[in-house]
């Protein structure tokens, strides 16, 4: 099996180790509207890559968190997958849910619309404001926040979902670049 596959100038990680990652943090559900960026986690969920951990669809990143938050408060241990358009429609849910009630609301965050010459880049400097924005909210919304831009940040996976769970605090992983297909 690869490790990376070329994207750019720089390597996008495998969907098997994102999902290898989230199988060492015991999640046990995926929430998602699925994302463009990370097709390729979506495909090996499909799969059955994982097959102890359930796939919940949703219609909206609204419904995304609510149904994370439940699963946590019944003794689950939920990621949500979304992009980053998706992260701003859900924000009210994530300031209600996730910030006034504290609850680790663990999200991995596809940056939809990134530019290839701008991977591996700062995405501050993206001509496309549904990139630009993308942190700027994360830290406005004080959501500590980790980048996956290559194979050398895949442990940013298990580190952000760890923060989410010492500060009881939602956390981001940003996917920086397209997962990669083996």
């Amino acid at each position: 099996m690869t490790t990376s596959t070329p994207v750019g100038h720089r390597l996008a990680v495998p969907g098997e180790l994102i999902l290898d990652e989230l199988a060492a943090c015991q999640i046990t559900h995926v929430v998602t509207v699925p994302d463009f960026v990370q097709m390729s986690v979506h495909a090996k969920l499909r799969e059955n890559y994982l097959p102890d951990v359930e796939v919940i669809h949703t219609s909206t990143e609204d419904e995304a968190v609510v149904i994370a938050a439940g699963l946590y408060l019944g003794g689950a241990n939920p990621v949500v997958i979304i992009q980053n358009q998706g992260l701003y429609a859900c924000v009210n849910n994530l300031r209600a849910i996730g910030l006034d009630c504290g609850l680790p609301i663990f999200m991995m965050i596809g940056q939809f619309g990134r530019e290839e010459e701008n991977f591996g880049q700062d995405p501050a400097l993206s001509d496309r404001r549904v990139v630009r924005l993308l942190e700027p909210l994360l830290d406005t919304l004080e959501i500590p926040h980790l980048s996956l831009e290559g194979p050398e940040d895949i442990g940013n996976v298990r580190r952000a979902y760890e923060l989410s769970r010492e500060r009881s605090w939602p956390t981001a992983l940003v996917i920086g670049v397209p997962t990669a297909w083996t």
